[in-house]
């Protein structure tokens, strides 16, 4: 199979000269700053979440109805360790990790996206989020839980959704879409960064199966633009510390889906994948090495797939 050409006409816009802040590792539910292998399962319409984690062992917990609510785990109450979290029709329901209490704040409407939920701010707590169609163009809401309410009109609602990610690490996230079109240009990302408000844009080659996870696979504190190709379970990505495209060959096509993130602790993104037939996670540890490791059943939900892949 031939392999997807990524365009090397790299485009930025009023560069950021922002130091880097380090980027705690996502998906930590016991804060020793490693990712925790999770997923979640639908059972009498209600999601329970199993968690395995890196220090503090195996955890269950029911939280959610799975037919109508979004996963939406964070660290809302910034105690450097996630919590677990769904959204549901205009309200987030966090059971926060520094007091196991129940935590809902009423934000977005129904038909909104809140995957896009992270700290805008840069106080180390999640903000509650939302991303709407406003008469065809996307507009982000967020209530920053440092500096308040922010409403933003970026992107395009018909070709874009809204990623995640600090491109420029300032220790905030910044508003950003990915433009999945076959127009020109396409398979496209653009950032507006939180330090400067300058644009940033990235553009991949055109091709189909491609999953969408922005990640820092180089440490630097910023996040790298990058994508996976379920055809040939190929990932593709561009590291910000010297502008380097790489590609790596690791998992099975049409079998896997990525779960990235820092699963053995050194400050930069693993390669990670979630095999439903199997139930086990293959990780590509940056120092750690070749991992797999057995967790969840056939129908689950990988936590770190459904809030970080599109």
């Amino acid at each position: 199979m031939s392999r997807p050409i990524l365009s090397l006409a790299f485009l930025f816009l009023c560069f950021s000269n922002a130091t880097a802040v380090p980027q705690r590792a996502v998906f930590d539910f016991d804060g020793d700053n490693r990712t925790d292998y999770a997923v979640v399962r639908s059972a009498s319409n209600t999601w329970n979440w199993y968690l395995q984690q890196s220090s503090a062992g195996f955890k269950s917990q029911p939280w959610g109805l799975s037919g109508t609510d979004f996963l939406v785990p964070g660290d809302y109450d910034g105690d450097m360790k996630w919590d677990i979290a769904v959204w549901r029709q205009g309200t987030f329901y966090i059971l926060q990790s520094s007091n196991e209490a129940l935590r809902a704040v009423p934000f977005g409407q129904a038909g909104d996206d809140p995957k896009v939920t992270q700290d805008f701010d840069g106080d180390g707590k999640a903000d509650p989020a939302v991303t709407r169609n406003v008469g065809g163009t996307l507009t982000w809401y967020v209530q920053r839980s440092l500096l308040g309410f922010m409403a933003v009109t970026f992107g395009n609602a018909t070709t874009d959704f809204g990623t995640r990610g600090d491109f420029d690490g300032d220790g905030k996230a910044d508003v950003a879409v990915f433009r999945k079109t076959t127009s020109t240009p396409a398979q496209t990302y653009y950032v507006l960064r939180s330090s400067d408000g300058g644009l940033q844009v990235q553009t991949f080659a055109i091709f189909s199966g491609n999953a969408v996870f922005p990640a820092d696979f180089d440490g630097d504190g910023k996040t790298d633009y990058a994508i996976w190709l379920n055809t040939n379970a190929g990932w593709y990505w561009v590291n910000s510390s010297d502008n380097s495209f790489h590609v790596l060959a690791f998992g099975l096509a049409f079998a896997d889906v990525a779960v990235p993130g820092d699963y053995d602790g050194d400050g930069k993104t693993d390669h990670a994948l979630w095999r439903d037939s199997t139930g086990i996670f293959y990780v590509q540890g940056s120092i750690s090495g070749f991992m797999a490791v057995p967790f969840g059943t056939s129908g689950d939900v990988p936590a770190a797939n459904n809030l970080q892949v599109h």
